[in-house]
């Protein structure tokens, strides 16, 4: 499986447009350079009262799925 690590910093503020229904996914660049779009709803485990920040990563399968999303710190 394929394993991408990449850095999100997303205020609050940002983070509540998106749950209004503005957006429905994520487009992140990885530190390998790759962009993937992940769906919101992935992330929700990780939102803090401060919005969702810090580094993560992702696992795909190789039908590039997403299989794993866990935060690194």
């Amino acid at each position: 499986m394929r394993q991408l690590r990449f850095r999100l910093a997303i205020s609050r503020a940002q983070l509540l447009q998106y749950y209004q229904g503005r957006t429905a996914a994520l487009s992140v660049i990885t530190e390998q350079g790759v962009r993937l779009q992940v769906s919101l709803h992935h992330f929700r485990p990780f939102v803090g009262h401060d919005g969702l920040n810090g580094r993560f990563e992702i696992e795909l399968t190789p039908e590039q799925q997403l299989h794993r999303l866990s935060r690194l710190s």
